[in-house]
């Protein structure tokens, strides 16, 4: 104003908790994050995600054939927040988005690290929310792992709080609301917003079960980089994994379990030459997990649709079958027959591969290649 008096302050990238205490001594400040006509304005949206992906494209001459698979890769990746409402579109993760087009414009392929290192909160911040109880911890981590979802209250996701409540265990959803790492699902419900966050999730299940994801699974790993089979790469990872769970986890787990913490262990070996995708749409439902041959490099073309199949301990012990007897169920052939035709219909150059991989509680496996 022309008296030189303070008209209006706009205030971005800060928590509630500092919003509170800015606030604390005037009343006249209004907390816009979770009014749905400013939702837009906390990432990306898909035209302008489309609008970044043409300029880079263009103005560093990258090969335009490639641009498909990438754009499914950020979709994948970094897409899925909903912050005010699940009523519009969901919007893209906009500081991971510009860290995927910052390597992509200088090295002209998809980062084989698909996380920036310096956003990803470390386990001991979520021992820290969680007030160092390991408890807590681990409870919160394994919802979210095993169900991808978990309760909230959305009177406390939009009243101001305090550094106090950032603390309590009511507000531990809430408080990976606004860290970035879930997003609404529903009125109850708050979920992992894309693949980047389970995978994050995965790590911290892996180092709170102190699970080893490191040398003991190269050889099998190295095995299958030479000679892509996904039978013996999956053995690999029941026998070298799985096998490590406590057992208390087989009392919870289900095919979401197995699909992400599969991805998440292949990522960590073979990401120089493979992306993936978990519950991609198609026309006829939505795979659960995706191999897909980077375009740059030796297995370009190639795509596997994988689906996934769970029989607790008791319910396949009442089959009364031996896992090596156990068949191809005719409904599940059909149904992965499906995926793979939307995989054609994108991409008919690819070269397509359908699996069905049935997992017995902790008994064991099957994998069956479907033609």
């Amino acid at each position: 104003r022309e008296s030189g008096a303070i008209y209006n302050v706009f205030i971005t990238g800060v928590l509630p908790i500092t919003i509170d205490d800015m606030a604390s001594g005037f009343n006249v400040a209004s907390f816009i994050t979770l009014d749905p006509e400013f939702e837009n304005m906390l990432g990306f949206t898909e035209s302008e995600m489309n609008g970044l992906l043409e300029a880079v494209y263009h103005d560093y001459a990258i090969e335009p054939s490639s641009r498909q698979e990438v754009a499914a890769v950020i979709k994948n990746q970094y897409n899925g927040y909903h912050l005010a409402t699940t009523d519009g579109e969901s919007v893209y993760n906009s500081t991971l988005v510009m860290y995927f087009l910052n390597w992509l414009h200088r090295h002209k392929t998809i980062p084989k690290r698909l996380t920036d290192l310096n956003l990803k909160t470390d386990l001991s911040w979520v021992r820290r929310l969680t007030a160092s109880n390991p408890q807590l911890t681990e409870e919160f981590v394994n919802r979210l792992v095993l169900h991808n979802t978990i309760l909230y209250d959305d009177v406390m996701l939009e009243e101001k709080f305090n550094m106090y409540q950032f603390f309590e265990k009511g507000f531990f959803p809430v408080s990976f609301f606004y860290l970035g790492m879930l997003t609404l699902k529903d009125d109850y419900y708050l979920q992992l917003p894309n693949l980047n966050m389970r995978r994050i999730f995965i790590e911290y299940f892996n180092e709170i079960h102190r699970i080893d994801v490191s040398t003991r699974h190269t050889e099998y790993m190295q095995a299958f980089s030479n000679h892509p089979q996904l039978e013996p790469l999956f053995r690999g990872y029941w026998q070298q994994y799985i096998s490590q769970l406590p057992e208390t986890i087989f009392q919870q787990v289900n095919e979401n379990f197995y699909r992400t913490t599969f991805y998440e262990l292949c990522s960590r070996y073979l990401s120089r030459w493979f992306t993936w995708h978990v519950e991609r749409s198609y026309p006829k439902g939505r795979s659960d997990l995706e191999f897909v041959g980077k375009f740059n490099e030796i297995y370009a073309g190639l795509r596997w649709v994988i689906e996934f199949k769970y029989y607790s301990n008791t319910k396949f012990n009442k089959l009364n079958t031996r896992i090596e007897d156990f068949q191809l169920q005719e409904k599940d052939t059909q149904q992965i027959a499906g995926y793979a035709e939307g995989v054609k219909e994108e991409y008919p150059e690819a070269t397509i591969s359908q699996y069905v991989i049935y997992c017995f509680g902790n008994q064991g496996f099957r994998v069956f290649a479907v033609t």
